[in-house]
């Protein structure tokens, strides 16, 4: 456990390092690079105004692949405001739900759509690094 949170503040403080380099400014740190496995959203980062030659270079960040559904799931990216109808045929709106969270994000969104998911991914994580 004390590895995990040294890991943990390593890597804060890392995406602090970036972000302190980038003046503060979020738009110019990019993402380089992304790869999605079962367990990860690893994200390679990098200033846009110091581009890296190769992915060694960059910061890697690790996001779990349940957080990265939560937040599919919480920024309403998978789902839509639509309306539904009662057994008793009154209609009402909800959220309708496209597809699973990573399911929707592999196969349904097109490639703006997943481009703004990783915007918004990049800009929680940004934030999470400057509470330390």
């Amino acid at each position: 456990m004390k590895t995990i949170t040294k890991e943990l503040q390593r890597t804060n403080m890392s995406l602090l390092s970036l972000f302190c380099a980038a003046n503060l400014d979020p738009k110019r740190i990019q993402i380089a690079d992304l790869d999605l496995s079962e367990c990860f959203l690893t994200l390679y980062l990098e200033d846009a105004q110091d581009i890296k030659a190769t992915l060694d270079e960059t910061l890697m960040f690790k996001l779990p692949v349940s957080k990265f559904a939560e937040i599919i799931s919480a920024e309403g990216f998978n789902s839509y405001e639509g309306t539904r109808f009662s057994e008793s045929g009154r209609a009402y709106t909800d959220r309708i739900v496209i597809a699973e969270s990573i399911q929707w994000f592999k196969q349904d969104a097109t490639p703006e759509e997943q481009q703004r998911v990783l915007e918004s991914v990049k800009a929680i994580i940004l934030k999470s690094s400057t509470r330390l």
